[in-house]
């Protein structure tokens, strides 16, 4: 229901930019089994969250709803495009997900600064010895840039309970995109099959288990295909999974697709009517 509902979000998002309400929109086709797998395993209001743009279905699975996701979107439009004047020019290139309550921590515009962010976020909840663990997640074009690896070593260095999310667009999901990497010592470092979403559950709820521990930091690169080809569409695979369990039934399917995309539709044109109001 999660990656169903992660989505249906996604391609009414991607409606809304198509028809000039919202000025930026990267969709997160193909990285559900990725977002909603790992997001599971974080404990809502105790842990926290630093996703990248494309990341809706983490955020919707850490605690928002459509309706605030849609207001998010509608309401940086408004800003920089409606009210912004001279400003208009200097609408965001980038969605700056955050909600307090639920400790997601506003993404930043420059490609992987959030790694060292939450390589701090870990160090203060180690200095506070409170059992937190920190998950920051970034997408193909982070592990280039100098924070990345300046992240992920001083973690390593001190030991900290924090999970470094990859999600890498690449159809192969045998070779590591990190292997020119010089990744440094106690980091644990796992490839993932991004597609399956119990897969993804699994080394995520381990890796969140072997950081709250106190064993130190764990990057999980998890390689996903953007353009879900058929074999590698994260809710194909999901449903096969089902399938090979005896727990599909296409009733319950065609009712649960009607009813969330019933819900989004509702949710969708309240964020319209309250923010372009």
């Amino acid at each position: 229901m999660c990656m169903l509902l992660t989505r249906i979000v996604d391609e009414y998002a991607l409606g809304l930019y198509e028809q000039g309400q919202v000025g930026f929109v990267a969709s997160c086709r193909g990285h559900e089994a990725a977002q909603v797998g790992s997001a599971l395993c974080i404990e809502v209001g105790k842990d926290f969250t630093l996703p990248y743009y494309r990341d809706l279905g983490v955020v919707l699975n850490v605690g928002m709803t459509a309706y605030e996701v849609f207001r998010t979107y509608l309401q940086a439009y408004k800003q920089w495009v409606l009210d912004g004047g001279d400003r208009a020019e200097m609408k965001p290139a980038t969605l700056h997900w955050g909600y307090h309550k639920h400790n997601i921590v506003t993404g930043p515009a420059p490609v992987a600064t959030q790694i060292l962010h939450a390589a701090g976020i870990a160090f203060a909840s180690k200095l506070r010895k409170v059992s937190a663990v920190t998950v920051a997640y970034c997408g193909d074009g982070a592990t280039a840039e100098p924070d990345f690896l300046e992240g992920v070593t001083f973690a390593a260095l001190h030991q900290l309970p924090v999970i470094f999310v990859c999600e890498q667009d690449c159809s192969d999901v045998e070779q590591s995109l990190l292997r020119g990497v010089s990744l440094p010592g106690g980091l644990e470092h796992h490839l993932i099959d991004g597609s399956d979403v119990l897969l993804v559950y699994t080394a995520m709820r381990a890796a969140m288990q072997h950081a709250r521990d106190g064993h130190g930091p764990v990057l999980l690169e998890m390689k996903v295909t953007r353009s879900t080809s058929r074999e590698q569409d994260p809710l194909l695979r999901c449903r096969q999974l089902m399938e090979a369990q005896g727990i599909w039934d296409e009733q319950w399917a065609a009712e649960l697709q009607a009813r969330l995309s019933k819900e989004v539709e509702q949710a969708m044109q309240d964020a319209l009517r309250d923010v372009l109001k």
